[in-house]
């Protein structure tokens, strides 16, 4: 059972597991595929229908999450994050199945901004913006729903790129129109992860009994700093790399001045402070518990799952 199977992750996911089980039920907002089951677990009245469509359930995948965005409430984050946590770990609890799992999809953004030195699993969150802290709060409600026969396991994707992504579309935009200004000097540190790769990961944290109470963060094997990522994606279009920088400071100030105007409208500004503050901080993360217990290693390099987002997205007329 796969919840959240139709997003950029989920039919990744989705089109992976499939192969080892022909049986695999998406469940999400809006209807797609044969074996597909409508809800929103958002809602107030989902507890019933979850109920009954975990009640065989034995290993259940929860992709679903919204990701940030400077006009969303924080309604809407603890609603899907923090509530439909709360429904599916209830739904499992009336499962009718000896054993299930449950692989909970979260964030490393639950840590906060890292040093240059890569955070590991035993590192206090800090979550800073809403989409963190509710996150976290999820995290922490899976993990207390932990019984004998009923696991289990914490993934903390990091950056996620590939084919099918939409999140990160404008910034390739930008540097193949050359109006892209790394802010700050593009000196923070990041750690992005192929779609594939993270997949994988997840795959693997379905089969490995060690990794029942375990929280795993999945990150890509090349550390770049924001100014390297955007001379690479330049790379990867043919187009030359971005030169001007923009002060941190004066991005701000921008950033807040788009806020004033967008915000009322209930539109998305093309520069927030929160992107801003994003753009300039590390996020960097050890990995070494997922080699350990899981096998996992990122396989794809990151020139290559570049060349590859970059073909996905000129096939779908995205991008000149």
């Amino acid at each position: 059972m796969v919840l959240g199977g139709t997003g950029f992750l989920g039919s990744h996911v989705v089109e992976r597991l499939a192969k080892r089980d022909p049986d695999i039920t998406i469940v999400s907002r809006t209807e797609k595929g044969v074996r597909h089951r409508s809800i929103d677990i958002a809602s107030h009245d989902a507890q019933h229908a979850l109920d009954k469509v975990l009640a065989h359930a034995s290993t259940v995948v929860n992709l679903t999450g919204i990701l940030a965005r400077p006009t969303l409430r924080r309604e809407a984050y603890t609603r899907l994050h923090v509530d439909g946590t709360h429904r599916v770990v209830d739904a499992l609890a009336h499962a009718k199945v000896e054993r299930s799992r449950l692989i909970h999809v979260s964030t490393t953004g639950v840590l906060g901004p890292t040093t240059t030195t890569p955070r590991d699993e035993e590192t206090i969150p800090a979550p800073g913006t809403v989409y963190e802290q509710t996150k976290l709060e999820g995290e922490t409600i899976a993990l207390a729903a932990r019984r004998p026969g009923r696991e289990v396991v914490i993934v903390r994707p990091g950056l996620v790129y590939g084919p099918g992504d939409l999140h990160l579309l404008s910034w390739f935009r930008a540097i193949a129109q050359g109006t892209y200004c790394p802010i700050g000097g593009g000196k923070a540190l990041w750690q992005p992860i192929f779609v594939d790769d993270l997949v994988r990961g997840i795959e693997a944290a379905l089969d490995v009994p060690a990794a029942d109470g375990q929280t795993f963060h999945l990150a890509g094997a090349e550390r770049v700093t924001v100014g390297e990522l955007g001379e690479r994606i330049a790379q990867a279009m043919g187009r030359p790399a971005p030169t001007t920088a923009i002060p941190r400071g004066l991005a701000m100030a921008a950033g807040a001045i788009f806020e004033a105007v967008y915000t009322p409208l209930r539109r998305d500004p093309p520069l927030s402070r929160a992107r801003v503050r994003t753009m300039t901080e590390n996020r960097v993360y050890a990995i070494e518990r997922a080699e350990r217990l899981l096998g996992f290693r990122p396989a794809v390099p990151l020139s290559d799952g570049l060349a590859a987002t970059v073909a996905w997205y000129r096939s779908q007329g995205l991008l000149a």
